[in-house]
């Protein structure tokens, strides 16, 4: 038995676009496209988080530019200089979309993007004292021009240029008190379509009254670009996790509000003091560009620099093993596309009819192939892997199309793990869980690693990884 709800969503008049449309929400139906495009507002095409992040880039790239017109110096060290600086803020995530828009918020992270600009002109170019001058300039003008582009936004927001359509998680007291303060405070961008709930009921300016199990197809159809989590259930907040995991593609913020606000000490947002806990970020096309980016130059680099010894490995294999040094094997990465990884053989071929194994067989490996699978000298050709596009350095580890079949139907969050490119290493390979070993926990470690990534959490990864290899650890 299916339940029916029409929502009328209210006329939208933003800059001369207006509309109006009736969506339904059925549990077992769909929401129709048509409806979503009839009253979603936008700025040039654009949405709200591309126009931000847009002004967020437009005005540091101004006040770099002015910074370069006014310091006389070397073009070369302050294209240098402020390409880094660039890099660093978008790394420290100052191109994200917030709900509290606060130049002030952001002076440290600004001046410290500034002097990693100055060390990286320091140590590459050798100009210190020009350095210096733009770095101090530089900020200067990073700060103003954030608060200039900010004043902006906020115009914007308030007159409904520029909005984050979202849904709140059940309907109490405390979600009551939000829902007035984000129709009271425009400025935060939020704009409330509805309330989903067990127990949900209407709130000023929600237009939506659902269940959470109607989400996924909010999200899928483009309805939803926010969740925001209040007085819902743990079951419902269980759902809620399960409906933004199935809809992965879609880059959709969930925020919830803390059960103690007043004592909360995380790194929040907030609406007109009423902090907001985000609990997942957006990985934004800024953030995965620079960590393929990283990706590409580290694992050629690294590709260069142990040739040599990859080359020697190479050679070991074939005296002990015969021809054949290369093995290719079919395994999944993102979004379930299968590829080609590259390893060093370690083990003899395996006999005829003989079922796949899970773990390496003593009996097939060789001295050179217990060496270079404890030191996981076996899995340098995969930099090319990396290179290829096939893997990133760290991520889920891919496996075989046979065992993530068997995995998913056993452990539902399993196939979870297929919405980031998988890694030469992961937090679940760093954490021991390699080889023989639960396949719930490596589950769980891979969606923690998704669910908090940052570029910081790569570089932990990464030397946790090489602390395990110089230590022989490998499997």
């Amino acid at each position: 038995m299916s339940t029916h709800v029409e929502l009328r969503l209210p006329r939208v008049d933003v800059g001369g676009m207006v509309g109006d449309a009736t969506v339904d929400v059925a549990s077992g139906g769909t929401t129709p496209e048509s409806a979503v495009q009839g009253w979603r507002a936008t700025v040039f095409g654009l949405r709200s988080a591309s126009v931000e992040s847009g002004i967020r880039l437009g005005v540091d790239v101004v006040a770099l530019a002015l910074t370069i017109a006014v310091v006389h110096a070397d073009l070369t060290t302050h294209v240098l200089w402020a390409t880094v600086v660039l890099a660093s803020l978008a790394a420290l995530g100052l191109y994200e979309r917030r709900l509290r828009l606060s130049a002030l918020d952001e002076v440290p992270a600004i001046l410290f993007a500034s002097a990693i600009g100055l060390v990286a002109t320091s140590v590459v170019l050798d100009h210190l004292r020009q350095g210096f001058r733009a770095a101090v300039l530089g900020g200067l003008l990073l700060i103003v021009g954030r608060m200039v582009g900010y004043a902006v936004l906020r115009s914007w927001r308030r007159h409904g240029l520029l909005h984050v359509d979202a849904v709140l998680i059940g309907g109490g007291s405390r979600a009551a008190d939000l829902a007035t303060r984000i129709s009271q405070h425009p400025e935060t961008g939020l704009r409330l379509r509805g309330v989903l709930g067990a127990h949900s009921h209407r709130l000023p300016g929600a237009a939506i009254i659902g269940d959470v199990a109607d989400l996924p197809r909010l999200i899928a159809s483009g309805e939803v670009d926010a969740v925001i989590i209040g007085d819902g259930s743990s079951e419902e907040e269980r759902r809620v996790l399960e409906a933004l995991r199935h809809c992965s593609a879609v880059r959709t913020e969930i925020f919830v509000l803390p059960r103690l606000p007043e004592f909360s000490t995380l790194p929040v947002d907030q609406v007109w003091g009423v902090p907001l806990e985000r609990l997942r970020q957006r990985r934004s096309r800024e953030r995965m560009a620079i960590k393929r980016f990283a990706d590409v130059t580290i694992a050629s680099a690294a590709l260069f620099l142990v040739g040599p010894l990859l080359g020697i490995a190479a050679l070991a294999v074939r005296l002990e093993l015969g021809p054949g040094v290369i093995y290719r094997q079919e395994r999944v990465g993102l979004n379930g596309r299968q590829f080609q990884l590259l390893k060093l053989r370690s083990m003899r071929p395996q006999p005829v009819g003989t079922s796949s194994e899970w773990a390496a067989n003593a009996d097939r490996t060789g001295r050179v192939g217990a060496f270079i699978r404890r030191y996981s000298i076996d899995e340098l050709p995969q930099l090319v892997n990396v290179i290829r596009g096939d893997m990133s350095l760290v991520g889920p580890r891919p496996e075989r199309p046979e065992y993530v079949d068997k995995f998913g139907h056993e452990f539902p969050s399993y196939c979870y793990r297929h919405r980031v490119m998988v890694g030469l290493t992961g937090l679940a390979a760093v954490e021991g869980l390699r080889g023989d070993t639960s396949i719930a926990d490596r589950a769980y470690f891979d969606n923690w690693y998704i669910e908090h990534w940052s570029l910081w959490l790569d570089v932990k990864i990464m030397v946790r990884t090489a602390s395990a290899l110089l230590n022989g650890t490998g499997h």
